[in-house]
């Protein structure tokens, strides 16, 4: 009766342990959803503010833009050949560029916490919860998904020989095979995964294996 006993109540025990346990996980997934929340409508609510500020700035300036339009006319007239033509290289210039991994993929301010190495594959921007993450060449979303490690992951193919690699993002605003324009905001930085602070976790990857970004881009910060 006591060998009884004892093996239901460390069934118990074994029970309670585990709800505590699966309690206490549950508990982390909703206050992680709840931060992706805050953090999204922390975005939107910047970006209602910035659509409003354009507006007025639009709204306002009409008379000067009908004064500088006057001024543009006549200054194109005088030079048209050389506008059409510097027009004309620019644009082939910008195209040339639009799938090159060549920009930094992060908005605002950030510091950079840890630099490609054999060990560390790519370069990791610290910057604020919610900074904005920019897709930094025109192409589709390979894959968007979570990993242990990485935490919220987006993968893009560039249509050539180069792939980017984007990490620990807060919250992400495309599905797999969308295509995203080059400086197009794609997610938030965040803190998921295994990371110790909020931060960007960013790769290059040319022909498959892994480069320096900073081959590509200036961030001596």
């Amino acid at each position: 009766m006591k060998f009884i006993i004892a093996i239901l109540l460390i069934i118990i025990v074994f029970i309670t342990a585990w709800f505590y346990a699966e309690n206490i996980k549950l508990k982390k997934q909703v206050t992680k959803q709840q931060e992706e929340l805050d953090i999204s409508a922390k975005y939107i609510k910047q970006l209602n503010k910035k659509i409003a500020e354009d507006r007025n700035l639009i709204s306002s300036s009409k008379t000067n833009e009908e004064k500088i339009q006057a001024l543009m006319d006549t200054y194109l007239e005088e030079q048209n050949k050389d506008v059409n033509r510097d027009s004309e290289n620019v644009s082939q210039y910008d195209e040339s560029r639009r799938f090159i991994p060549d920009i930094v993929p992060i908005k605002g301010d950030f510091a950079i916490s840890q630099r490609f190495s054999d060990t560390h594959p790519g370069l990791d921007f610290a910057a604020a919860t919610g900074s904005e993450v920019i897709a930094v060449a025109a192409g589709e979303i390979l894959s968007v998904y979570y990993d242990e490690h990485y935490g919220n992951v987006i993968m893009i193919d560039h249509f050539n020989e180069y792939a980017t690699l984007y990490a620990h993002l807060a919250t992400t605003f495309f599905e797999s095979k969308s295509t995203v324009e080059k400086g197009e905001t794609i997610a938030l930085v965040g803190n998921t995964g295994n990371s110790s602070a909020p931060h960007l976790h960013y790769e290059i990857m040319l022909d498959g294996n892994n480069v320096n970004p900073e081959n590509y881009i200036d961030v001596k910060k």
